[in-house]
């Protein structure tokens, strides 16, 4: 077996941070076969891991570690696609580590710190995760289209104008103006989708589509209560057209996996789904947000092996739903 660990470096706050997290690595695989990978710029890891992995013996298991945040996570899933011999997991150092929750709430930073123990997670066993093909990516959280999409999209031009000192504390105020921001675009709130969700045609106005894979969002919210990735089934959220007002008053109970109180959520499972429009379509895959005027999405169950600490297991996050 050969451990492969690729950092995204913006996801520690000094060299300092960063030398430390290296240091820890080479104490902690001393002995065993590693490498690390210091990742340059999204989607650099991609072709990297996938040369790597692909130069290894078919029969010996490679373990891929993406140390940051989702981001990462989903450069390194993409680099590990169509190998059977990878292997994946998270060392949670980044902004959100959405996916990893799926094995618990991260209270008092639990879930963290066992991630972060590299010589215990190196002996972990690994489980069979559902992944979504996109295309020509593939993600393991989530897609969003509409208003979320819209958001990341703004998101990520607001960051890319403040200064770095300034961000890592207010990371949480980009995403307030780019939601102020997506909400006022009334071609985004107000678009006609053409949808086929496993052949039954749900077309119509619609001001969001998320398809989940996964429970938790954000760190601390749980808007897809119902979504396991491991189930063998998406959990769509189709918002119809609504007002701001309804939409702003309806955020909190969204977040917290009450949006059954609202009557203008409709909520489905699916494994194939296609969406298409006349206009380009807002769209989020994981943390990448993109435009385009369509795209199918189809669940691969199964399709990738994480590793996890070896008392770990999927939790169940249904509990949580609005009753």
């Amino acid at each position: 077996m050969k451990h492969f660990l690729v950092i995204n470096p913006h996801s520690f706050r000094s060299q300092e941070s960063l030398n430390k997290i290296i240091a820890d690595i080479n104490n902690s695989f001393s002995g065993m076969p590693y490498d690390i990978h210091i990742s340059r710029y999204s989607r650099d890891a991609i072709p990297v891991i996938h040369r790597y992995v692909s130069g290894c013996p078919k029969e010996e298991i490679v373990r891929v570690y993406a140390v940051g945040g989702d981001g990462i996570l989903f450069d390194c899933l993409n680099g590990i696609i169509d190998l059977p011999n990878a292997e994946l997991t998270s060392v949670p150092y980044g902004t959100n580590n959405d996916f990893i929750l799926a094995f618990g709430d991260n209270v008092n930073g639990y879930i963290n710190d066992r991630f972060r123990d590299l010589k215990t997670l190196s002996l972990g066993p690994s489980h069979p995760v559902d992944i979504i093909n996109c295309g020509s990516n593939y993600a393991m959280l989530e897609v969003n289209i509409g208003l979320i999409g819209q958001t990341s999209i703004s998101k990520d031009k607001i960051i890319s104008r403040i200064p770095e000192k300034i961000l890592r504390g207010n990371v949480g105020l980009a995403y307030s103006l780019a939601t102020v921001w997506a909400l006022f675009k009334k071609d985004v709130l107000d678009q006609h989708y053409t949808i086929l969700l496993d052949g039954e045609d749900l077309s119509g106005s619609y001001c969001h589509i998320k398809i989940a894979n996964n429970a938790c969002n954000a760190g601390s919210f749980t808007p897809n209560p119902y979504a396991r990735p491991n189930s063998g089934s998406l959990e769509v959220t189709l918002t119809s057209t609504a007002s701001k007002l309804k939409i702003i008053k309806a955020m909190g109970d969204y977040n917290k996996g009450h949006s059954e109180k609202h009557d203008f959520f409709i909520h489905k499972r699916c494994r194939k789904l296609e969406v298409k429009s006349d206009r380009l379509m807002s769209v989020m895959i994981d943390n990448e947000g993109f435009y385009t005027d369509r795209i199918t999405l189809e669940l691969i169950p199964g399709g990738i092996k994480f590793f996890a600490p070896e008392d770990l297991d999927f939790v169940d996050y249904s509990y949580k739903a609005y009753k």
